[in-house]
């Protein structure tokens, strides 16, 4: 027998000895993926001026927030970045971003605390009993007026027994009387002038008056939730990527934790699952960070007749050289195989 037929005979045996000796061997999937942070909060400028923000969980690939900021037709809105926080580099779930000062809104804000002032001075005057200055004019008018009246009834009751001995006239007499009757009045008039200002005013002219000052306090509370709600407010924690587009004025990448996306062979997604471990690492550096497989694409995609889904994985691994929006060489570890079913797998795959 020729040495050919040898070697290819001791081949065929040493292929067949590693095709059926139950020795498991591990398993992999590689490809290229990229590196993204869990969230990405936008904040930029609409073609008719409105604020948009915008959140996105890069885990999901769903915008799970969006607003718009609407503002009143004609009011002159200014827009100003928190300039601390710009420089710091990173912010904290809550922080002011940005403030919006609406002209329109200030200007009533403003009215509306200068009403409310005065209707405060108002019911201070009226729950005060008056001031101690005006009781003490109303007591000298009360005092003047009882004087008044003394003397008007001196004078009566001299020309009266004058009317009754007919020494003077009934004209003369119906004058004085007059005068005497209209004190008597001026009298009851200071007297009750006295009561009141020493009582204060009516509870019911309180009621009423703490309930102006009331609306108003609400008014101003409603204006200045919406001036404040105006502001940009940043939803998540994390760093200030720099833009430079005339649209978008700020970029914020929640980098708590990385999001990998990566495109796998459709043939080769057979072997991936949830949960399974994976490590990525850059050609140029040593850094190597691990992650878990979170979810595993539904749709096939074609590029270059090469068929493939997209597998999203999370790692909670920080290092220096890896950064958002790298691409990265992805290992997903998918368990062990013996030799024989992953000579099977080949074949089907075929």
């Amino acid at each position: 027998m020729s040495k050919n037929k040898l070697l290819f005979i001791a081949l065929v045996i040493a292929f067949l000895i590693i095709i059926f000796l139950p020795i498991e061997y591990p398993i992999s999937v590689k490809s290229k993926g990229k590196l993204l942070p869990l969230k990405t909060w936008i904040l930029a400028k609409g073609t008719d001026g409105r604020l948009l923000t915008s959140l996105t969980d890069n885990s999901s690939g769903i915008t799970n927030h969006f607003s718009a900021s609407q503002f009143e037709r004609g009011d002159a809105v200014q827009f100003n970045l928190n300039q601390n926080l710009i420089e710091k580099g990173n912010v904290t779930l809550g922080d002011t971003i940005g403030y919006v000062i609406s002209n329109e809104i200030e200007k009533n804000i403003q009215k509306l605390k200068s009403e409310l002032e005065t209707s405060k001075a108002s019911l201070r005057v009226q729950t005060s009993s008056q001031k101690q200055s005006i009781i003490e004019e109303e007591k000298r008018k009360l005092e003047f007026a009882e004087k008044e009246l003394e003397e008007q009834s001196k004078i009566y009751n001299r020309k009266k027994l004058l009317f009754e001995r007919d020494l003077i006239s009934q004209q003369e007499f119906e004058a004085d009387e007059a005068r005497y009757e209209l004190a008597k009045i001026n009298i009851n008039i200071a007297k009750e002038r006295l009561k009141t200002v020493e009582s204060g005013a009516k509870e019911e002219e309180i009621s009423f008056a703490e309930s102006q000052i009331k609306a108003i306090e609400n008014e101003i509370n409603i204006l200045q939730k919406r001036y404040e709600s105006n502001n940009i407010i940043s939803p998540i924690t994390g760093s200030i990527n720099r833009t430079y587009s005339v649209d978008t004025l700020l970029v914020i990448s929640d980098t708590s934790k990385y999001v990998i996306l990566m495109p796998i062979k459709w043939n080769d997604s057979r072997k991936v699952q949830v949960n399974q471990s994976m490590s990525v690492s850059l050609p140029e550096s040593n850094e190597i960070i691990n992650g878990i497989v979170s979810s595993i694409g539904n749709n096939v995609n074609t590029y270059s007749n090469y068929q493939y889904v997209m597998v999203t994985a999370i790692s909670e691994n920080k290092l220096n050289d890896l950064k958002p929006g790298l691409y990265v060489d992805c290992k997903i570890n998918c368990g062990n195989s013996t030799a024989i079913e992953y000579f099977k797998s080949l074949i089907s795959g075929w």
